[in-house]
């Protein structure tokens, strides 16, 4: 039976650090998980709350959740706790992305272990463009080379950039805007083709 529920368990490959580029500049980037293996720095802290309280990814993810209150360190720690155990746990994925000195950028990742379709998410540092649309691009070939049949990302209709990011990474428009928790969302999905055993 351990076996079967194996099967239907994403099988991503241990220690998953991908190279990525800024289509713009060129310059490296790289897909980390933040799994056990991760070091909790206080870089890493800080940086991951200066760019999740900057004003628009901040008022798009966080203020309501928060009732207006800031991103704090904490807010950070408990980001990173709750990352390593979606990864122990093997219910959700998450990815930094990180440039060549190591500074934290943003961050992608997949929601569950669902391979029939699961749910990604994103974001971004506004003052590093470039690197988003191949981001999304390589946790599509992690999460094909897993075993998952499709993702899909939701987006709000007002949302033109992150739009333009699924696009670009191959995705497609599915389903017009629905409401969801009390907003509206445009459904975009990419199916992989699966290899032939």
């Amino acid at each position: 039976m351990d076996k079967k529920n194996n099967q239907n368990q994403p099988r991503f490959k241990d220690g998953t650090v991908v190279e990525i580029s800024n289509y713009l500049t060129c310059q490296k980037f790289f897909l980390q998980r933040i799994d056990n293996s991760f070091n909790l720095s206080s870089e890493a802290v800080n940086e991951i709350a200066a760019v999740c309280s900057q004003r628009e990814l901040y008022d798009f993810l966080f203020k309501e959740t928060f009732n207006g209150r800031p991103y704090t360190i904490h807010d950070a720690i408990k980001f990173l706790d709750w990352a390593k155990k979606g990864w122990e746990e093997k219910t959700y994925f998450i990815f930094l992305v990180k440039d060549l000195s190591g500074k934290i950028v943003g961050a992608v990742d997949i929601k569950s272990a669902n391979l029939e379709g699961a749910e990604i998410g994103y974001w971004a540092d506004r003052n590093v463009r470039g690197f988003m649309t191949n981001a999304i691009t390589a946790l599509c070939n992690i999460a094909r080379n897993a075993g998952y049949k499709s993702l899909y990302g939701l987006v709000i209709p007002e949302n033109s950039k992150s739009i333009g990011v699924l696009e670009r990474a191959g995705f497609k428009k599915k389903k017009e805007p629905f409401l969801e928790k009390g907003k509206h969302y445009i459904k975009y999905e990419i199916i992989f083709k699966q290899a032939e055993s």
